[in-house]
């Protein structure tokens, strides 16, 4: 059976891919597909591959990046451009030229826009609204998975784990990651790497899965923001010591940088901004939106930016075989500084 990955590596059409949703593990893996079966296709050698990471005001300039999109192959029939962020930072007032420069794609470039926006905040997006109705456009939204879909996805990926578990075990599972994909999965993987052949127990899960993640992410958050620095690392070492994946780790981080940068965006806007203001802006639960509330103002806009380009450029990074340990060290000691 041919995949959708398959189809469009097998057609000349099909130029501008948007992947983007609130479901980050699944962007990232639908991301990875995406560049894999293009790198099997046409380009082995990855020299037909560009990837930028729109981090700044100066990531904005549109000419390095059109300029990968109008270059031709090198040995190759087709090249691919993978651009990170575009959608999310372009305004409706910048969007012009970037509009026009992405409607004069050639047929021997494939581009693919990743964006970690729910798919009703791409669809107000001036950029993304406006190249998707285009002929040879294809678009792949991916909401955060809930109710019976998460649970259909969940017992896939415990079949691919290898994993033996019960129904009610999983359903106990879903539970404590409170219906967060990218958690469940790293939940999973870290039954299947103790359990091995044997079932998964509720022992084994009351032993390594975790219940209380908001408070986690917050607590350390919290740490960070702490005049004394040994409480960020004591954190960072109980995490890992409770057998949290770095790379998840990192993604945790990442988000949460994003949704502070959001945040204080918002209270310096309006000074007197409460918890539903940060919720109706960032579409987030009033329980996180009062956490933000509190951690924001520990932090300049200056800080967080400085803090959200490097994320970025780790996040890059990682793509590019950096390990995630380095990364998950390197932002946090950063932050601590």
């Amino acid at each position: 059976m041919t995949s959708w990955v398959d189809a469009w590596v097998d057609s000349y059409s099909h130029m501008l891919l948007f992947v983007y949703g609130d479901d980050h593990l699944r962007v990232k893996e639908r991301a990875d597909d995406l560049k894999q079966k293009f790198l099997e296709k046409y380009d082995p050698t990855g020299m037909n591959v560009d990837e930028f990471v729109v981090g700044t005001k100066a990531d904005l300039e549109p000419g390095p990046i059109m300029q990968a999109v109008q270059a031709s192959p090198f040995l190759s029939e087709k090249r691919l451009v993978v651009i990170h962020n575009l959608v999310e930072a372009i305004t409706k007032a910048e969007s012009k030229p970037w509009i026009e420069g992405f409607t004069r794609t050639p047929e021997s470039s494939v581009v693919i826009f990743l964006d970690d926006l729910a798919p009703e905040a791409f669809d107000k997006k001036e950029l993304g609204k406006t190249l998707s109705t285009l002929p040879n456009v294809h678009t792949y939204p991916l909401p955060r998975l809930a109710g019976a879909e998460l649970v259909a996805w969940a017992r896939e990926r415990v079949v691919k784990l290898g994993l033996v578990m019960a129904p009610s075990i999983l359903d106990e599972i879903l539970r404590r990651t409170k219906d967060d994909a990218w958690r469940t999965d790293a939940e999973l993987h870290k039954l299947s790497a103790y359990a091995g052949k044997e079932s998964v127990t509720m022992e084994m899960v009351d032993l390594l899965v975790r219940t209380d993640y908001e408070a986690d992410i917050f607590g350390f958050m919290d740490a960070l923001a702490s005049p004394v620095p040994r409480k960020a690392l004591e954190k960072l070492f109980a995490e890992r010591k409770a057998g949290a994946e770095d790379f998840q780790l990192f993604g945790m981080l990442l988000r949460q940088v994003r949704l502070l940068l959001q945040a204080r965006a918002v209270l310096d806007e309006k000074p007197t901004a409460q918890k539903q203001d940060i919720a109706t802006s960032l579409s987030v639960h009033p329980f996180v939106a009062q956490k933000l509330l509190g951690e924001v103002r520990a932090w300049t806009m200056a800080d967080l930016t400085k803090t959200h380009e490097l994320a970025q450029k780790l996040d890059l990074g990682m793509k590019s075989g950096i390990k995630s340990d380095i990364s998950v060290d390197r932002l946090v000691s950063e932050w601590l500084i």
